[in-house]
């Protein structure tokens, strides 16, 4: 080695070594990058789950956005496989659960057809469930597979016409596999086994028994006493199986296993059903009957008594029926044109049987020529005296009768201005002398104070009714007052107390004057003059004989003026 050698190596040796080293690693480097497409499957199988997902989740996302967006035709062309089936399964459960829907609607519902069923299955016995499904179910049995439990061999097939022949080998071996894992995982103590899956579009219902089981591919919702049918065609074919060791043949050709047939017996019509009673049907009708004759009863006595009304009210002088509403038996209205001196119609309800209805009365006012109504009319536009007539006739007034020739001539003035009056006849209307005439009134409004008495309960406590009888003496005898003035007579009023013959004589002497006592002083008190009242005790003595009564009275006495 030269000098030169020796000085490099010394000078230079650990670089060398460093970049020999590095030079190392670049190979090795390169060899892992040559080879990380063949172990890259390797090392994404040892990471662990989440993280490599969470490192994965952006960028595969980005990744196939930006496919869609720029090969979009592509994307949907592989797809398009698989988006068939989807949409099919997914149109399948809407349909699905929409019945579902729908048969809980119709239990719910009220509405006429709703309300026959409910008949039927009241007359029939059975739920009202089963009715609903006997006229709105649909299904179809689409495959059948009758499969040895043991080996899974496929002993016989059926499907309906038109639909393509599955693997018949290949679905009896996954029944077989889930079947017998079901028993070891589930049922291993319970002797558990499937009974019910969903494939896809297909409701897989599975009848087990102790050698053979029937897998059956049904779309819809089928009814539960489908299953029952099943079970009967598979107890038929283990009684044709008593007494055959397993690896012989096993002949079903007498056991009927077809889709249709089995769809077709295991609906409600197809069993015997009870026969339905009478009895229910005759109530309901009987019921009904009923019901609508009394409503039709009700209805013609309330039209019968609005069709007495309207007569009433179109007789009804003085008022002139425009409209009777009465759509109800609760509501009435009335609409027309009533004359201030007619009588009011509010009692011809009453009269007609629907007073306990509060009606609705529309009335405008109007001028009546009915006959009555003008001789009321005129009665109170002329203040006729009692003793006066007035009668109308077409437009005639015909006035009779005695009254104070003032009167007489007031009438001859004022007669023919009252309207509906044409023509005015005074016949038989004689003057009358005011004093003449007011004694007789007065010895009449006498005659009715004296038939009116004050009860007492008990001493001098009074009736609860005798302020009425008292308002009405003290009315009675300001007009009797007033009377006397114009007759030119004296009026004395006897207050007169009685009693039972229950107490001894003082006693009931003395209740007699102090019911006296109490009416005169109730008579001061609503202004009648004292000096009119008179309490006579010699009067009250002599008909306390004939008085059996606890009361007081007055006896009013005409006597001649003083002069």
């Amino acid at each position: 080695m030269s000098e030169f050698d020796r000085l490099r190596s010394l000078l230079l040796a650990e670089e060398r070594e460093a970049l020999a080293r590095a030079q190392q690693r670049l190979d090795t480097l390169d060899e892992a990058r040559d080879g990380l497409a063949e172990s890259l499957p390797g090392l994404v199988r040892r990471a662990p789950p989440q993280p490599m997902a969470d490192a994965l989740a952006t960028p595969v996302a980005s990744a196939l956005g930006s496919a869609v967006r720029s090969q979009s035709k592509s994307i949907v062309d592989a797809l398009f496989p698989i988006i068939g089936p989807l949409i099919r399964k997914s149109i399948a459960e809407a349909l699905r659960g929409l019945m579902g829907d729908i048969n809980g609607a119709l239990e719910q519902s009220l509405t006429v057809r709703g309300l026959r069923w409910r008949v039927e299955a009241w007359r029939s016995g059975a739920p009202y469930a089963q009715v609903v499904l006997k006229h709105t179910l649909r299904y179809r049995i689409d495959h059948l597979f009758v499969i040895e439990r043991d080996s899974g061999l496929v002993l016989r097939r059926e499907s309906a016409p038109g639909l393509p022949d599955l693997d018949a080998d290949a679905i009896a071996g996954m029944l077989t596999a889930i079947g017998q894992f079901v028993r070891d995982s589930v049922g291993r103590d319970r002797g558990d086994s499937l009974e019910e899956a969903r494939v896809g579009e297909y409701l897989l219902w599975l009848v087990d028994g102790p050698r053979v089981s029937i897998a059956s591919f049904i779309q819809g919702v089928p009814p539960d006493r489908l299953r029952e049918t099943l079970e009967l065609r598979l107890e038929a074919i283990h009684v044709g199986l008593d007494g055959v060791e397993s690896p012989q043949p096993v002949d079903l050709a007498g056991i009927e296993l077809d889709p249709a047939e089995l769809a077709r017996v295991s609906l409600p019509e197809g069993t015997p059903a009870p026969s339905p009673s009478r009895w229910p049907a005759l109530i309901l009708l009987a019921v009904v009957l009923a019901a609508l004759g009394w409503y039709g009863l009700r209805e013609w006595r309330w039209q019968a008594r609005v069709g007495e009304l309207r007569s009433a009210l179109a007789s009804h002088p003085g008022f002139v029926l425009d409209s009777l509403d009465s759509r109800t038996n609760k509501a009435i209205a009335i609409r027309g044109l009533l004359d201030a001196d007619a009588e009011p119609i509010a009692p011809l309800l009453a009269r007609a049987g629907i007073a306990g209805i509060e009606p609705g009365i529309a009335v405008s006012g109007y001028v009546s020529t009915d006959d009555a109504i003008v001789a009321r009319r005129a009665r109170r536009l002329l203040a006729a005296p009692d003793s006066v007539t007035v009668e109308a006739k077409a437009g005639e007034l015909r006035l009779g009768g005695h009254a104070p020739a003032a009167w007489i001539a007031r009438a001859r003035e004022r007669a023919g201005w009252v309207p509906g009056v044409q023509n005015v006849v005074l016949e038989t209307l004689d003057d009358v002398d005011p004093a003449a005439s007011a004694l007789a009134r007065l010895q009449a409004v006498s005659d009715r104070l004296a038939g009116l008495s004050v009860r007492f309960v008990r001493d001098d406590e009074p009736a609860p009714e005798s302020e009425a009888t008292v308002r009405s003496l003290a009315e009675g005898l300001h007009e009797a007052s007033g009377l006397a003035a114009t007759a030119g007579v004296h009026l004395v009023v006897d207050v007169i107390g009685s009693s039972d013959p229950s107490g001894t004589d003082e006693i009931n002497a003395s209740l007699r004057g102090a019911r006296a006592r109490w009416l005169a002083d109730a008579l001061v008190a609503r202004g009648i003059d004292a000096g009119v009242l008179r309490l006579d005790d010699a009067r009250a003595a002599s008909s306390a004989a004939t008085m059996v009564v606890r009361g007081a009275s007055v006896r009013p006495t005409i006597e001649p003026a003083a002069r």
